[in-house]
């Protein structure tokens, strides 16, 4: 955003006064630890921090304007103040009418697991053509997505946005913001049962992608997805609606697939020879997502297969990294069981002389988390497992499964027990897989033995 401050008051529908400085907003922020100059920073009201009480900080600190509740008191000095009914409210208004003044193009994403890689992969691959800038981290709730939309630079020529969920109903308002172009499912799987209570609501929540698309946009999916093939039956699709997948009867088919420590390579129907230096069968698929909007946005074959070398993963997605002669392969943003499985899945294909799994525990998995959770334990027997380490409360019950099925499996009370089980390993030709739900905080314990 490169906005004038009178802008961003008629873009909100204020009365601009003459009489204030309209200086220029080059960025929007709503963390004041963050706060750059010439920033707009909107103040929230979190359940522990009022946001409007570092106004006069954020001034100083050289933020050129501020969205201000009109109720709140001690307005800062120094600064356009922008004064609203309610800032959030207003937030979100601002990033829809930006959305609405600028040119560029929006890919929309959704799906229980694979938005950041696809994301990524869309991303990338487009960048080999366009101008284009994607949600930062995992910034896919709504505070994420007006900040992400608002800090879209205006001379773009796509923006790619994560779109997340936590309850129904809530993709179809973030897309009365976001107002895709293309938009994108990869799955339904078992994220947010807690919530929603069947894997048939978490699809109907993630279709109200779907809802959002007018009769010229286009709708991109996972064809092998048996709860999405049943629900988009429900819903109006647009005129081009694309299916990936490996099942043939899938738009993109995927032909071939390898792997090694330094990537994947895969072949479809439509295009043959790609490269990417991410890792996992799954990553392929997500590949396929990328590969058909890339066609729909007119990149020709060698531009697809140089964007896919261009891709830049977000960190802790399956990224495979050095501690001496031991490897760890780094998957410790979320988990749940399908993404447990493809992380073992991706690790059964690389060769190593010792195989150690670390599992957490996968959150929000409702009534039946126990079961979930001693069922992925029993999995574990199917892949190459040396020793198995699971930390966590439910995560017992992953040991428990995977004992029972034969499995050489250990649960550890704390991080501290876990990383000095680890220390050794990082001595080993061997390979390690880190996954557990991010509030595991399995980061830290990759930190502790980064600093061994």
């Amino acid at each position: 955003m490169h906005k004038k401050c009178s802008e961003i008051a008629k873009m909100l529908g204020i009365e601009w006064d003459s009489n204030v400085e309209d200086r220029i907003v080059s960025g929007v922020c709503f963390d004041s630890r963050q706060v750059k100059e010439n920033d707009l920073f909107v103040p929230l009201l979190g359940e522990r921090v009022n946001g409007h009480r570092f106004g006069q900080q954020v001034a100083d600190a050289g933020a050129s304007c501020i969205l201000w509740n009109e109720n709140e008191e001690d307005v800062p000095q120094g600064i356009c103040v922008l004064k609203v009914k309610n800032t959030a409210v207003a937030f979100r208004e601002l990033a829809r009418s930006y959305r609405d003044l600028c040119g560029f193009k929006i890919v929309g994403i959704t799906g229980s697991n694979g938005k950041t890689s696809t994301k990524d992969l869309v991303a990338g691959v487009l960048s080999a053509k366009y101008r284009v800038q994607k949600t930062s981290g995992n910034y896919n709730a709504e505070i994420g997505i007006n900040y992400t939309i608002c800090n879209f630079d205006e001379n773009i020529d796509v923006g790619v946005v994560e779109i997340g969920m936590e309850r129904m109903h809530e993709i179809e308002q973030l897309c009365e913001i976001v107002r895709p172009d293309i938009g994108i499912i990869t799955n339904v799987g078992t994220a947010h049962l807690e919530n929603l209570g069947s894997q048939e609501n978490i699809a109907k929540a993630k279709c109200e992608l779907i809802d959002s698309l007018s009769k010229d946009s286009v709708f991109i999916y996972n064809g092998d997805d048996r709860y999405l093939m049943k629900e988009i039956k429900n819903h109006v699709l647009p005129k081009t609606t694309l299916s990936y997948g490996e099942k043939t009867y899938n738009d993109c088919i995927l032909t071939s697939f390898m792997q090694n420590e330094k990537g994947i390579s895969f072949s479809t129907n439509l295009l043959n020879g790609i490269n990417t230096p991410l890792l996992g069968k799954h990553q392929a698929f997500n590949g396929m997502a990328a590969l058909l909007t890339a066609k729909q946005l007119g990149l020709d074959d060698e531009e697809i297969r140089r964007g896919f070398t261009l891709v830049e993963p977000t960190k802790w997605r399956t990224q495979l990294e050095s501690l001496g002669p031991c490897k760890i392969l780094n998957d410790v943003y979320k988990s749940n069981p399908q993404s447990a499985l493809a992380a073992l899945e991706t690790f059964q294909e690389l060769v190593s002389d010792e195989k150690i799994i670390v599992f957490g525990d996968m959150f929000d998995l409702g009534k039946d988390s126990a079961q979930i959770h001693y069922d992925l334990g029993k999995k574990v027997a199917q892949y190459d497992c040396d020793l198995l380490l699971c930390i966590g409360e439910m995560a017992k019950e992953i040991q428990r499964g995977a004992s029972e099925a034969g499995v050489n499996a250990k649960w550890v009370a704390s991080s501290e027990e876990l990383v000095e089980i680890l220390k050794p390993y990082l001595k080993k030709n061997c390979m390690i897989l880190m996954k557990g739900s991010r509030g595991m905080h399995l980061d830290q314990v990759l930190d502790e033995l980064k600093g061994v």
